[in-house]
């Protein structure tokens, strides 16, 4: 019952800052900001482990590899791209690919794998890594509502 509160309460909390990780570029501007960032990498990363899963990826090393590089990713490349290109397509886009070279980088060390671990093809990278941030643009756009 706590944590479905809580949940609940994050939820709040995001939609009543009025924040959304590509509306709001400026990191700083809030702690509704940091609750919907969060919360859209949060959820980002638990489905594309949850899929990464299926090919026997060991569950919370990529859970935390993954969490931190979309960390570095969002702050080193997505921010400094969204002032530079008018187009979130494009930006999008280019974060898909950056978030498939992760994951694919990922799935080449030990530390990461099961033993029975079958390697990822770029295809099937490309489109989890797309997965996983069609999922995080919604709860970014769903928490702002």
């Amino acid at each position: 019952m706590k944590n479905g509160f809580l949940f609940f309460l994050l939820l709040c909390l995001g939609s009543m800052a009025y924040a959304n990780p590509v509306i709001v570029p400026d990191p700083i501007s809030g702690f509704g900001y940091v609750v919907v960032l969060v919360s859209a990498i949060t959820i980002e990363v638990s489905i594309v482990t949850l899929i990464l899963m299926f090919f026997d990826m060991s569950v919370k090393p990529v859970w935390i590899g993954l969490f931190i590089g979309n960390l570095i990713l969002y702050f080193v490349l997505f921010l400094p791209l969204f002032h530079v290109i008018s187009s979130l397509l494009i930006i999008e886009g280019l974060i898909v690919a950056a978030d498939g070279v992760l994951i694919k980088v990922i799935s080449c060390f030990d530390t990461f794998q099961q033993n029975t671990f079958r390697g990822l093809s770029w295809k099937y990278v490309f489109v989890i890594a797309a997965a996983g941030n069609v999922v995080s643009y919604y709860l970014g756009t769903v928490m702002q509502a």
